[in-house]
């Protein structure tokens, strides 16, 4: 698996737009806020060459699409994939306040969360977001910037877990309990193809980001490691050795 990072800024670097479809234009153009429509720009082009250099192929040849919801079948909020000339790969995508991040496996459904570390008015959300477990955990702390880390710790794993399940963040959060007192939990949730066990862990990926990735329990040993994606990353295409088992198209 391979997580990337980076803080997106305006303008939109040059030569970004043209990986955009006219579908993709188009939600760029109906966000409301102008950030908001530079930030999806961003994103959706360091994905498109993030992968395609992965897997060796050109950006322009990635498509970013969505599976069916594993709860209604809707292909309009299902799980993220990118097509590629020769199959898909799993993603996730995740932003916070200035921030986004990537994550990529090519064997397993994944879910990424990231949250910029800032003051969380926690006696607000903690009673309609935790169990009383985690409540207990993130009260345990004291008030300020410890206690609002702590219950940042909980929500992003629990839309990390939501997210490789593919519903989305809906349904009773409090009932879904990913103990963050843990180094790594094994969480059961999901529903229909997608029901089973997740692995739930933290990074850090920057001082002022916190991160949470799901990933199926059976893939829990799969090395993961972070790296900041810059603008101006040429991203070059990688190119198997003749003599590799893993062939142009192939994402490790």
């Amino acid at each position: 698996m391979e997580l990337w990072w980076w803080q997106h800024g305006t303008p939109v670097p040059e030569g970004f737009a043209e990986l955009l479809d006219a579908s993709e234009h188009a939600r760029a153009a109906a966000f409301r806020f102008p950030a908001h429509s530079t930030r999806f720009v961003w994103a959706r082009a360091l994905a498109k060459r993030i992968v395609g250099a992965a897997a060796g192929v050109p950006a322009r040849a990635v498509r970013l699409t969505r599976e069916p919801c594993p709860g209604c079948g809707d292909t309009g909020h299902g799980p993220p994939v990118a097509e590629l000339p020769c199959g898909t790969v799993h993603l996730s995508l995740s932003h916070s306040e200035g921030y986004s991040a990537l994550l990529l496996s090519p064997r397993h459904p994944v879910g990424l969360d990231i949250e910029r570390v800032r003051p969380m008015p926690v006696d607000v959300l903690a009673p309609a977001t935790l169990g009383g477990d985690e409540r207990a955990y993130v009260f345990g702390e004291p008030p300020g910037p410890r206690r609002s880390l702590a219950y940042l710790r909980c929500w992003t794993r629990k839309e990390a877990v939501l997210k490789a399940v593919g519903t989305g963040v809906v349904g009773d959060l409090a009932a879904l309990g990913v103990r963050p007192w843990e180094p790594a939990a094994r969480v059961a949730h999901g529903t229909g193809r997608r029901a089973g066990d997740w692995r739930v862990s933290d990074l850090r990926p920057a001082p002022d980001l916190l991160a949470a990735v799901a990933r199926p329990a059976t893939g829990a040993d799969e090395p993961l490691m972070p790296h900041r994606a810059d603008a101006d990353e040429p991203f070059a295409p990688h190119r198997a050795d003749p003599e590799s088992a893993d062939p142009p198209c192939s994402v490790a």
